[in-house]
């Protein structure tokens, strides 16, 4: 059953209650932060890329709040078809999957800045490798699609070569544990690509998100000395 959105008016004076949604997550909450997170952002020229969007969101919220710049740009991508969770039947009936697309494009052409919005629809696979081809370069990306660990992971190495120094990147989920098995669930993901990039990240981490601004390199790799030490041993390095 599709509701209003709960949160009707945003602390901006923006009128929440225009949407329809069957789930409020975002508005109950992600908004309280975003709504204090991005100030800095608030006016600025901004490209935004958002992978995954189901309802709209979140994306009906950027392109009311962070689209107000003539030349700001927003890019969403979505297969409108649900993620692995979504395959159990009972699921996709109590998610509406089949009309999924149809609410999405339902709640993005209320807001005046939709015509600042290209949407994908496809896989983040096959949509994150076009814009790489095309050159693009974003300012704010919203890493929110599969929430299966090697899928998110795939989608953060990618959406980092595109996102501008000083620029931020979002994970959503950073604590939802949806599987049994760690190894499906997007934190380990999350955590592993941080630690791989932490020369070059700032994080802050919420209840429910991890933000991720790209910084200069702090930490010059340095060449080892010692070609007898070029090899791990059961993680510890050993001479041969």
């Amino acid at each position: 059953m599709e509701v209003k959105s709960k949160a009707r008016v945003s602390s901006d004076g923006l009128d929440r209650g225009r949407f329809t949604f069957q789930r409020s997550w975002f508005d109950e909450d992600i908004r309280p932060e975003w709504e204090t997170l991005t100030v800095p952002l608030r006016g600025t020229k901004l490209n935004i890329l958002e992978v995954g969007s189901f309802e709209g969101a979140s994306t009906t919220w950027i392109l009311d709040n962070l689209m107000t710049r003539s030349e700001s740009r927003m890019t969403a991508i979505d297969t409108f078809e649900g993620g692995m969770e979504h395959l159990d039947p009972d699921q996709v009936h109590q998610y509406d999957i089949s009309s999924l697309e149809s609410r999405f494009r339902s709640n993005i052409s209320k807001c005046e800045h939709m015509n600042k919005l290209r949407v994908m629809k496809a896989k983040s696979d096959d949509a994150l490798l076009d814009l790489r081809r095309e050159g693009a370069l974003f300012d704010f990306i919203y890493i929110d699609a599969s929430h299966v660990a090697i899928d998110v992971l795939h989608d953060a190495v990618i959406c980092w070569r595109m996102l501008s120094v000083h620029g931020t990147m979002v994970f959503d989920d950073v604590a939802w544990k949806g599987y049994m098995e760690d190894c499906y669930n997007p934190r380990i993901a999350i955590r592993s690509f941080v630690q791989c990039a932490v020369q070059e990240v700032e994080t802050k981490e919420t209840e429910a998100q991890m933000w991720v601004t790209k910084v200069p390199n702090r930490i010059p790799a340095t060449p080892n000395p010692d070609p007898a030490l070029y090899y791990w041993d059961n993680g510890l390095a050993v001479k041969q």
